[in-house]
Order: structure tokens, then sequence, then C-alpha cells
């Protein structure tokens, strides 16, 4: 009786190779397994609500880049610029709508140029000011920092760049932590309290998520949840710039970006963050030797040095950096000032009524 040939799947030995398939069905259970997990953190991050809703100020922020008017003026930068600026003291100089694109937290300064490009256009005017710490780290941002504007104002993560946005896409696991606990906490919280304890004392009796808040934003985009608030701490340091290196792309970009805008016919002035007079004195050395850098670039238009920025203590709010209530009105008028003296005529929209006559809530 005639036998079949052995199977191509058979070995020399009779014994059967390892199928693929086999190792296949090992992984594959284990991918799904990790595949639904990341699902339900993502779900976790998104669905359930943030502490506070400050990221949404983004979709204000766009909405204003938005408008379809002949000419703006556009403030780029961090929280510097959302606590420390008036844009009404600048509208009524220049009669041109502006708008204030600072926010606190990280984002870095490729995201924060790249997210005002598409909406510039020939006329407009843009300031840049960061604070010193933009010099410093990374160009990129920080990755939870980003994801969390993502999440609240889906339209901006386009402009990530790859790395960026996968770099932001592996915090989903973190922040649905953090939720959790929060949400743990919160409960247990509420055990207790059931039970007879006593809620435990605020740490301060000023909330910064009551003064952070979507709703504390003017149709310009300022923040003005800290005016009229008594900041009962010291202000928060900012990163010890004299004992790191500066981030070598940061010039660079803002050189570029100043080259494309111009070539657009969108004017670009740099200008400087507000910042506490013992903090700039304890690193005015390298103040000045960044200030010379940036001065000796033939692109940049720079009005005031960095020292005219030097501000009292009693004119800050929580931060070296943040304005209160007194400080404000002083920076936004040399804001004013520099802008009529840097552009001239060109700085102006006579023709146009500015977005808003005072400062009102959206």
């Amino acid at each position: 009786m005639d036998t079949a040939p052995p199977s191509p799947e058979q070995t020399e030995a009779g014994k059967p190779k390892p199928s693929r398939f086999g190792v296949i069905g090992f992984f594959l259970p284990a991918a799904l397994l990790l595949a639904a997990a990341f699902a339900t953190t993502v779900a976790i991050a998104v669905l359930v609500p943030d502490d506070g809703d400050y990221a949404q100020a983004s979709n204000l922020k766009h909405d204003l880049l938005e408008m379809d008017v002949p000419k703006k003026i556009v403030l780029v930068g961090g929280s510097n610029i959302s606590y420390g600026t008036d844009s009404t003291v600048i509208e009524a100089a220049t009669h041109c709508p502006v708008v204030n694109m600072g926010m606190n937290g990280y984002f870095g300064v490729r995201f924060m140029l790249e997210e005002v490009k598409p909406y510039l256009k020939p006329g407009d005017l843009v300031v840049i000011a960061w604070e010193y710490d933009s010099y410093y780290k990374s160009v990129n941002g920080t990755n939870t920092d980003l994801l969390t504007v993502s999440k609240a104002n889906p339209r901006v993560f386009k402009f990530l760049t790859p790395y960026q946005k996968l770099s932001a896409i592996s915090r989903f696991p973190f922040i649905a932590q953090q939720k959790v606990l929060r949400i743990m906490g919160e409960g247990y919280d509420n055990f207790t309290y059931m039970l007879g304890a006593e809620p435990d004392a605020p740490w301060t009796e000023v909330d910064i998520l009551d003064i952070e808040s979507a709703g504390n934003f003017t149709r310009n985009g300022d923040l003005i949840g800290h005016l009229g608030i008594n900041w009962p701490h010291e202000p928060a340091e900012a990163m010890d710039i004299s004992s790191i290196p500066m981030d070598q792309e940061v010039i660079p970009m803002m050189q570029q970006f100043v080259r494309d805008m111009n070539a657009r016919g969108v004017r670009v002035m740099i200008s400087w963050t507000p910042l506490l007079d013992y903090f700039y004195d304890r690193h005015s050395k390298e103040i000045d030797r960044l200030n010379a850098e940036l001065a000796a670039v033939p692109e940049f238009l720079i009005p005031r040095p960095a020292s005219s920025f030097r501000f009292d203590k009693k004119l800050h709010f929580d931060t070296v950096y943040h304005l209160n209530e007194n400080g404000r009105p002083i920076r936004s008028k040399m804001l004013a000032d520099d802008i009529l003296t840097q552009f001239g005529e060109d700085a102006m929209c006579d023709s146009q009524p500015s977005q808003s006559s005072k400062e009102t809530q959206p």
C-alpha cells in the first residue's frame, strides 16, 4: 500500500514544525488585552471631567483667531500674557481687535508659534513675549499639557509634530490614573463626611481653580479671575535660568517664524515677560546675555530691553511672571506704546472698530 509523502510541516524526525498561527495565537490575546486596557484609559481620560475647565479657554482663543476681520493684533506667549495684559488698552491705542493667546501650561515655543500661523494674514501684527523658561526648556513643550489642551480643543492637535502627537497620546494612562485617584479621594472624603468627619481646612483661602477658569477670560482672551484678589503667599519662583543652557532651537525657530511672517506681510515684534525685581536681579547677567543675543538677530524688532520689564513685588500676583491688577495696566500701556512706536501708522486700524470697548466675560 502506497504511503503519502511527509507533510511540509513535518521535520525530518517526523515532528511538526512550529506554526506561525501558534505564535499569533499566543500574542494576539495579549495585544487585544493591552488595546482594551489602553482604550479604557482613553475613555476615562476623555469622558471623566477634568478638575477645572481652564483648558477650554483654548476654544475661545481659536475662535478669536478665526475672526473675519481686515486686521488684528495677536499676542503670543504663555501665562505672563494672559495674566499681565489688558488688551483693551492696546485696542484703544490702535483701534485694532486684539487676540490674547496666552495660557498657563508649558506648551512649548513650537506649538505656540504653529497654532497661530494659519490664521495670520497680510497686515496683521504679532507680539511675542515668552516667559524666560521658554528659552531654556524644550521647544516641544510637555506632553501632558499638550494632551490636555488637545482634549479640550481638538482643533489644535494638528499643530503638533508626529513626535509630539505620539508623546501626548502616551500620557492618556497617566491622566486616567490621576482622574481615578481624584474620584477615589473625593469618594472617601464624602464617606467620612457622612460619618461626621470635619472637612480639611484648605491650604489657602484662594483657590487657583477659581481664578484659572474658562469663564474668567474676556472676549479678547485676557484672564481677569485674579483681579481684586490678594494672593496670600509669596510669588512662586521660576526655573534657575543662570545654571542651565538655552535650548538651541528656540532662537532659530523664532527667526524662521519672523521670516515666514514677513514674507506673508505680517509684522512681528519681540517683547519681554514682566519679571519680579529680585528674581531679575538674581539672574541679570544671564538675562542681559539673552537680551544681547536676541538684539543681534537682524530680523527681530525689539523696542525695549528686558530690564524695562523689571517690576516691583507689589505689582505681582502669584508668580514672578504674573502681574496683579496694579501691574497689568502698566505693562499693557508699555506694549501699546511699543506697538505704535515700532509700526507707526501700520499699527492703526482706524477704519475698523475695536472688538470690545470694555472687559466683559464671554
